[in-house]
């Protein structure tokens, strides 16, 4: 079943052994029939970072499996895996060294690259650093086994840049004898018949000692359809899960991401577009812009199952990161270094005869940047030349927690949670040259008190109601506060966290056996919020807006047409605006944008998947994607737009055995009606350099394999 409507039928009290998910190794076309409403997930949920009932978590949590995350599909990024979830709108820039430009609520839409406003984990890992800046450089979405969604205020669970949390796993399955699978996938954009992209990747998985190991590998060659759009992506992931005694288990990681290619067409102003949209700006091929990166994260997890229902873990993780980045104005060189470690335990604490389960923790993170910028040569402007910023920038966050969940009744749950936000940047400056640059070490103390309070109610058991209120904060990057509009080093000391206060009321559940929904409105209220502004391309710089408010409505619904076919529906609908917020240019003009829509998000985005696998046609299936995006604006002050676009996507493959072996092929085509159109623009850029493009039509063809149990 697709994942819109499983939680709505776990949530209906249906029975445990039928949210169990299949046997391992139970093979694709002897699995029952995925479109049908018996093939249930897990009904709890571990992004609420305690093992719920969905029945009784009163936040907005939407889970996305495996066969949404990769079958058939190109398995480039995000975009493809969270399609479906309602409130989050991913910004594919096709630019593999830019990041795409992930918001869930509008938290995070003001990323000009990487990822901002959202926590991000990978098997418990953290992604995201103390400063708010999160990376997936380790991540291979072709073994992700699922992912979950918390949209809105988790500050008081995870902290800074937690306007919401993706939750990602791999897959957690248990092996019997050594298991080998193996995906390739192959495609050409049709505009361009020259360019061509291959991704491959093999998983081998062995029983160790009770446990199990595997280890993933996985390259993405990659020719985009602009100029100067090429990507070379090599991951390397290893796992290893052991029973260590009688309610204990260890939990070993290890992620390498080496990107030793990945080009940056830049953004094109509207004439360019026009003419032609694969060009690249002629300061981006003059200075080989783009990236190499090499990142390598290990993490360990020891956890304990206690016999009355609670559990503990703690989490020990180190993240090492070199970084060569060449933009137009720039030369980059960054090595970072960041480790933590988090705690926490769920203990059954009953209230006379009412239930509760409190859960405390405290989470650690330090960040060390070591960040040279270099100005180009005269003679060749693709090498660094003069250094022009050397300095050594540490961030360390602390945050203790408790959440408490106490069942009022069968029917009703009440959810608190409140923590302590302690963060310090400090910024060593090493290039010192009195008395035009002068010592500009210092550091910025940054600190937050969240809170959130929900009721989940039941008012049968094929619904819940909800509601939610809770504050969260979102401090600067050490990147953006480095990047002072006077040229000088050290930190911004003008530039604030934001802070925001979120309201939710939703409702989710099943119509009988074949409709599954879930309806969210909501509203945050944000002070001091962080905003881009670009003087030269592509340097960014930051300032504070007095307030803006976000406003939305999310539906999402999966519906049983007729046996075999499933129609899945998500609609979001966004009115983010500005508040209070004005600034002055030049000293002499002055831009009032109270009652102006945010930039860089569309109010209304739909996506609607039509699949069809009926139990005749013996593993064939087939699905059909549309998704619409409307306008909006790309500039705080300019009336320039990025216009409304749709694009479909097709699907179709068969998932059997022969010979023993399980064999998946499939096709695909992005793009089917070749539909010219925008799909991210870089907000307020400099010289009207907005639009970046999406591709044309890309037809692909794929074949998973695998042997062994």
């Amino acid at each position: 079943m697709p994942c819109s409507s499983r939680w709505a039928y776990c949530a209906a009290g249906a029975a445990a052994l039928l949210c169990m998910p299949p046997p391992p190794g139970m093979l694709a076309a002897q699995q029952p029939d995925t479109t049908k409403p018996y093939t249930l997930p897990p009904t709890t949920v571990s992004v609420t970072r305690a093992e719920l009932p969905l029945t009784k978590v009163p936040l907005s949590v939407h889970s996305v499996d495996r066969a949404e995350i990769s079958r058939a599909k190109p398995t480039w990024g995000l975009d493809e895996a969270l399609a479906n979830v309602p409130g989050v709108f991913v910004a594919n820039r096709y630019n593999f060294s830019q990041d795409q430009r992930i918001s869930i609520r509008g938290f995070g839409a003001r990323s000009a690259f990487a990822v901002r406003g959202i926590k991000i984990l990978v098997d418990g890992i953290p992604q995201t650093l103390p400063d708010g800046q999160g990376q997936l450089t380790n991540l291979e979405l072709g073994e992700v086994d699922h992912i979950e969604v918390l949209r809105g205020s988790s500050s008081a669970l995870f902290g800074n840049a937690s306007g919401g949390v993706i939750s990602i796993w791999t897959n957690p399955r248990a092996v019997e004898q050594v298991r080998e699978d193996a995906r390739f996938v192959a495609g050409q954009f049709s505009e361009r018949s020259g360019r061509t992209w291959s991704k491959w990747q093999t998983t081998t998985g062995v029983p160790v000692g009770g446990g199990s190991a595997s280890l993933t590998v996985s390259r993405l060659d990659y020719e985009g359809e602009r100029d100067h759009s090429a990507a070379d992506q090599r991951v390397l992931n290893a796992r290893l899960r052991l029973p260590l005694a009688a309610g204990w288990s260890l939990a070993l990681v290890t992620d390498v991401g080496d990107n030793p290619r990945a080009d940056n067409p830049g953004a094109l102003t509207l004439p360019e577009l026009l003419a032609n949209r694969d060009q690249a700006p002629t300061l981006n091929l003059q200075r080989n812009a783009g990236k190499a990166v090499t990142q390598i994260q290990s993490g360990a997890t020891v956890r304990r199952t206690m016999a009355n229902g609670g559990e503990a873990a703690f989490t020990l993780f180190g993240l090492g990161r070199n970084l060569k980045n060449p933009i137009t104005t720039s030369y980059i060189d960054l090595d970072r270094i960041d480790y933590g470690a988090r705690a926490s335990v769920t203990y059954p604490a009953p209230l006379g005869s009412l239930m509760q389960r409190v859960t405390a923790g405290i989470d650690f993170q330090r960040q060390r940047d070591d960040r040279k910028n270099f100005s180009y040569m005269a003679s060749d402007p693709t090498k660094p030349d003069t250094l022009t910023l050397n300095q050594l920038e540490h961030v360390t966050e602390i945050g203790p927690f408790v959440q408490s969940a106490l069942e009022l009744s069968s029917r009703t749950t009440i959810i608190a949670g409140l923590r302590y936000d302690w963060v310090k940047f400090g910024v060593q400056d090493h290039f010192i040259a009195p008395p035009s640059n002068p010592d500009d070490s210092g550091d910025r103390l940054m600190r937050a008190l969240s809170g959130s309070f929900g009721i989940a109610v039941n008012p049968s058991n094929r619904a819940t109601l909800y509601a939610n209120v809770g504050s969260s904060f979102e401090t600067p990057t050490t990147t953006e506060l480095a990047n002072s509009a006077s040229g000088t080093g050290g930190f911004n000391p003008d530039l604030k966290p934001q802070h925001a206060w979120n309201y939710e009321i939703g409702v989710r559940g099943s119509v009988g056996k074949e409709v599954g929904f879930t309806v969210a409105v909501f509203q945050a209220d944000v002070r001091d919020a962080l905003i881009p502004y670009e003087l030269q391309a592509p340097r960014f710089y930051y300032r504070n807006a007095g307030s803006t408010r976000h406003r939305g409505v999310e539906v999402s619904g999966d519906i049983g047409i007729v046996p075999g076919v499933r129609l899945n529906a998500v609609w979001t609908y966004a009115d983010y605006r500005y508040r209070r917020y004005s600034f002055t240019v030049s000293d002499t003009v002055v831009h009032t944008l109270d009652g102006r829509a945010l930039p860089g998000i569309p109010q209304n985005w739909l996506n609607l998947t039509l699949r069809a696998q009926p139990a005749a046609l013996h593993g064939v299936w087939s699905e059909v994607q549309q998704t619409r995006s409307s306008g909006y604006f790309v500039s705080d002050t300019l009336s320039a737009r990025a216009a409304p676009w749709w694009s479909t996507n097709v699907r179709a493959g068969w998932e059997g055995t022969a010979g023993g072996m399980r064999l998946a092929p499939f096709v695909g085509i992005n793009n089917v009606f070749n539909h010219l159109y925008v799909s991210s623009v870089v907000i307020n850029a400099a010289r009207d350099r907005f639009y970046e493009p999406a591709p044309g039509r890309n037809v692909y063809v794929g074949l998973s394999v695998g042997a062994g149990r």
